[in-house]
């Protein structure tokens, strides 16, 4: 798996649909009712959200198995 793939599987959908979700369902139930002006809004900036959660999980896997140039002998 890739780094675009793995982005977009474990960042922007769980994290950008996920919460969008999440976050409506909260709003339904505090108010009663959704403004759909929201959805979109939530989307875009979940899914930023995502990503960089993301991003940075990938980072981190890449330095802790990238191999050490500080070995000793």
């Amino acid at each position: 798996m890739g780094r675009s793939k793995y982005l977009i599987r474990f960042g922007l959908l769980p994290w950008g649909l996920g919460l969008t979700v999440l976050f409506g369902i909260i709003e339904f139930l505090n108010f009663y009712e959704m403004n759909l002006i929201w959805i979109p809004i939530r989307l875009i900036v979940f899914a930023f959200v995502g990503f960089f959660v993301a991003n940075a999980r990938w980072q981190s896997m890449e330095r802790r198995y990238e191999p050490s140039l500080y070995k000793r002998p």
